[in-house]
């Protein structure tokens, strides 16, 4: 693709240099700052004006281009960005879909529990082969109420009660 070096020229200076009603964009501009993009003329604003603000692309969708509507950030939308960066950020995740783990494991690196917990009426279904970490028959861990371990002979203890 050729690639374009200098400026791009427009005979209106109060036209807007892009329009793709059926696109949706009105109107485009390269700004630094909020500031300088709020200082467009009135002339040249349009509902659906694209504007490069640094690094950032925004669209006006404000429902008109006074000063006060124009200068409000609630009428201009990031495009593409706005999300989470970590998925910490969302306090209720929902899966969209099967979860694949990609050959890592479920880990708390807090040294706190993981709790798998239904709503209502809901089970915990292991649907495959459930294996246990296994200890040696000779030095079992410590036990706990409702524990769960294998010994390296093939036992299988349930319910250990250190009591």
């Amino acid at each position: 693709m050729p690639g374009f070096a200098g400026k791009v020229f427009h005979n209106n200076s109060t036209g807007v240099i892009l329009d793709t009603t059926g696109g949706q964009v009105k109107g485009y501009g390269i700004f630094v700052n909020t500031s300088a993009r709020d200082t467009l003329s009135i002339n040249s604003r349009v509902v659906g004006f694209l504007a490069i603000v640094g690094d950032v692309p925004y669209v006006y969708q404000g429902a008109n281009v006074l000063d006060t509507a124009w200068q409000d950030t609630n009428n201009w939308s990031e495009i593409g960005g706005g999300g989470l960066d970590n998925v910490v950020e969302d306090l209720t995740p929902q899966l969209g879909g099967d979860l694949d783990v990609n050959g890592s494991s479920l880990v708390s690196t807090s040294n706190g529990d993981i709790t798998f917990t239904p709503n209502g009426t809901g089970h915990i279904n292991l649907d495959g082969v459930v294996e246990f970490k296994r200890f040696p028959a000779a030095s079992p861990p410590t036990a706990f109420d409702g524990g769960m371990y294998a010994d390296d002979q093939d036992n299988l203890y349930f319910g250990v009660s250190g009591e």
